[in-house]
């Protein structure tokens, strides 16, 4: 985590803003993705061919994606509780939570699931920009070619 406090002594709540974000983010991840696999708990019981995302979750399921997308939530939820290769979990976890959000908050559009749909995406993107030096070489305008068998000038070989 952070230093508690700044260079200028100051509480840094950044860091503890991006802990209890990685905490919730992950705990909901890790939980929602296990969920598909061991029921902990009971999904909702209304119908979902009542809802507008009803369709397009019953064709995920049907060609085996759902599968896929609950194991990457499940791996990203492990990788934020564990504080390891948070910056490439929650990359790994934008598509997802992109899609989560349209879903919820474009095509449902009910209040409660606009706010599920805003935190998913809210949450990622926080983490995303508290890791943002991490990502910021490779929107370069005009990125130089750098081979990951070719090490480079200055940075020993393995």
């Amino acid at each position: 985590m952070a230093q508690a406090k700044a260079a200028g002594g100051n509480i840094d709540w950044t860091g503890y803003a991006l802990l209890w974000v990685r905490m919730a983010f992950g705990a909901h991840s890790l939980i929602s993705g296990l969920n598909n696999f061991v029921p902990l708990f009971a999904l909702s019981n209304g119908d979902p061919s009542l809802s507008p995302i009803g369709p397009f979750m019953g064709d995920l399921i049907h060609i085996g994606l759902y599968d896929v997308v609950k194991v990457i939530e499940t791996v990203v939820g492990i990788c934020l509780l564990t504080n390891r290769f948070v910056p490439l979990a929650a990359a790994i976890e934008l598509p997802i939570s992109v899609v989560i959000a349209y879903l919820c908050i474009v095509v449902d559009g009910s209040p409660n699931i606009v706010f599920s749909g805003l935190r998913e995406i809210g949450f990622n993107l926080f983490i995303l920009a508290c890791y943002a030096d991490y990502f910021l070489p490779i929107v370069a305008w005009k990125a130089k070619v750098r081979p990951l068998w070719v090490h480079a000038p200055g940075i020993p070989a393995p």
